[in-house]
């Protein structure tokens, strides 16, 4: 199932919303975080009323307990407030085991502004047309990576004991026709933490907690563009990781930057 047709599949139900997520959007024992985040924010503007065509401007997702793929979950969204030029919302997501994962998410109008600052790209001597695709290893790679195209710029893949938790990753969503804005908080959240390329046999990494800023507007990033994500683990121990994840358009422009809390088993 597309992901696009996942996203679409949010529909009103007795006590909120609800949501198929297939077996093949999992991320090990829970879904993919990323397709979390998108239903989430699907939920959220379906309460903002006249505000729900408001760009989404920052996104704050806890991941609680894992969310078993393969069953429909449900969706509680609240609108906390709509001001002038603002909104905000929250949204709880629950499986058949209970309450999995909750965001709060703030919407906002584009205000006039002489400010105007850019994120200087990374630079990396490298076309992704002629890179090979990540590597899936049966039984080790998430399911849900073969729904994404992805190749490594600089860094390496999983588990390769590599030197540096630093990586530079191609992306782009399989699924050309879903819509800017779920694609955008997909893709932001779909590389592995580089902390698992220094290692060097498998292990489990989860996000704990995940804070994405959104910097302009989805459109301008059309399905077809390499996404170039940029993420260095500034810090790490006793099995938590601090991540940075700046997420760049073709044309230089930076759409994304995320945080995040990471454990780590290995």
């Amino acid at each position: 199932m597309e992901f696009g047709a996942v996203v679409a599949s949010v529909r009103p139900a007795a006590d909120g919303w609800t949501a198929h997520i297939p077996a093949d959007w999992a991320n090990g024992r829970t879904v993919f975080g990323g397709l979390q985040a998108a239903l989430l924010v699907r939920a959220m503007r379906a309460v903002l009323g006249e505000a729900r065509s408001l760009p989404l401007r920052s996104l704050h997702v806890t991941f609680v307990a894992p969310i078993v793929a393969g069953q429909d979950v449900r969706l509680r969204p609240e609108c906390l407030r709509v001001g002038k030029s603002a909104a905000h919302a929250r949204c709880d997501l629950f499986s058949a085991d209970g309450f999995g994962c909750t965001a709060v998410g703030i919407f906002g109008a584009d205000r006039a502004s002489s400010v105007k600052l850019e994120i200087p790209r990374v630079e990396v001597d490298v076309d992704p047309a002629g890179l090979p695709e990540f590597p899936i290893v049966e039984g080790v790679t998430p399911e849900f990576v073969r729904h994404l195209q992805m190749r490594i710029g600089r860094g390496a893949p999983p588990h390769a004991g590599h030197s540096t938790a630093h990586s530079v990753i191609f992306a782009r969503l399989r699924d050309r026709e879903c819509g800017a804005e779920d694609a955008l908080v997909a893709l932001a959240d779909s590389i592995p933490t580089p902390a698992l390329s220094m290692l060097r046999k498998p292990a489990r990494a989860a996000s704990l907690n995940w804070m994405l800023e959104l910097l302009g507007h989805p459109d301008d990033l059309k399905r077809d563009d390499w996404a170039m994500i940029d993420t260095s683990v500034r810090a790490g121990s006793d099995g938590y990781l601090s991540q940075t994840s700046i997420l760049w358009g073709p044309t230089g422009h930076a759409f994304s930057v995320s945080h995040q809390s990471v454990a780590i088993f290995g």
